[in-house]
């Protein structure tokens, strides 16, 4: 039988589903039997399954090319020939429309509340960030060049890095113009790596300004943009991996300033806020968990931050309980006055 172009690069880079040892981890593309292509967060997941959200889904009509397939997706539109984003909400609903066997009811975590649960029985495979990365590099001279560039620069070998986004299964956009590039290490090896990220983007050329937003942990090398996506080298070291979460409050307004940020810029984001006030009474130090990858490494030691309409809950992480807030998207939260950062 003869394989055409899609079918050759996808069996080049996709892992059987069967050799996901540790289980779903973040920022990872899942390939599934209908085509699809479904994007991980974080390392907590329901036995069996994922929760993730489909990002790229054949459609005859689509404005995507997927090595030789159209292909429509979730997160953005063309708009009088721009980019733009796709509401959270929006987004959302649009799984349900692609895809009327999901259940827009079923039973969900607040935290994954704009996901969806699919069962690894859906998939073919996956694509890991490191194997990706290698045959990325094999691939496109460009993407060889600006990884290898990365790894210099950033001070990372080459063999901690990976890539996601759909480089991750072999689609690189023409004009090159950004990688995704996962970034493994220890939460210490990581924290060196972010100081200096933080040090490029002083530089007002190296900074990424996209979709009307600065993106704090992105930086230009040349003409191409490195997206940084941090990952634990060991999964040991992430203190949200397998938690749940019990509703205390609903649509509480909240500020805090950040105490600590060491798990700021990976997914879920997990800040320490001190001098927090919950409609208007002090609370003293408060954990903040925001599950919106949007926001890695958005808010740093000494920003002071205003939060609306979030959830004050009881978190249940291997034996642990302690409450915190909560954040699943964007506009729910923003820096206030005062920030000191």
């Amino acid at each position: 039988m003869v394989q055409d172009l899609f079918d050759r690069t996808i069996r080049r880079y996709v892992v059987p589903i069967s050799e996901l040892r540790e289980g779903p981890g973040d920022c990872c593309y899942f390939f599934r039997k209908n085509g699809s292509f479904v994007f991980s967060q974080g390392y907590s997941h329901p036995k069996g399954g994922l929760y993730c959200k489909i990002i790229y889904f054949p459609a005859k009509d689509g404005w995507m090319d997927i090595h030789g397939r159209r292909y429509d997706t979730t997160i953005k539109r063309v708009v009088d020939g721009r980019l733009e984003l796709i509401p959270h909400d929006r987004q959302l609903a649009r799984h349900f429309e692609i895809d009327p066997t999901l259940d827009p009811k079923a039973p969900l975590p607040c935290w994954a509340e704009y996901h969806v649960r699919l069962p690894l029985s859906d998939f073919t495979g996956y694509f890991d960030h490191r194997k990706s990365l290698v045959l990325a590099m094999e691939d496109y001279p460009k993407v060889r060049e600006a990884v290898g560039k990365a790894s210099e620069i950033l001070e990372v070998p080459v063999e901690r890095l990976g890539v996601t986004g759909s480089l991750s299964f072999g689609r690189l956009e023409d004009p090159v113009d950004d990688v995704d590039l996962c970034i493994y290490g220890t939460v210490a090896q990581n924290e060196e790596v972010i100081a200096r990220i933080r040090r490029f983007t002083q530089d007002p050329a190296r900074k990424v300004i996209e979709f009307g937003k600065f993106w704090p942990m992105r930086f230009y090398h040349r003409d191409i943009m490195i997206c940084p996506f941090f990952e634990y080298l060991d999964r040991e070291e992430a203190p949200l991996r397998e938690f749940g979460v019990e509703i205390l409050r609903e649509g509480v307004r909240a500020e805090g300033r950040v105490k600590d940020d060491t798990h700021g810029i990976y997914m879920p984001v997990l800040l320490t806020l001190e001098r927090v006030t919950i409609d208007g009474e002090p609370h003293g130090d408060l954990p903040l968990i925001i599950y919106d990858g949007s926001l890695r490494g958005e808010f740093c030691l000494g920003d002071r931050l205003a939060m609306d309409g979030v959830r004050l809950v009881k978190v249940r992480e291997r034996g642990k309980a302690f409450p915190a807030l909560l954040v699943t998207v964007s506009t729910q939260i923003k820096k206030a006055p005062g920030a000191t950062a």
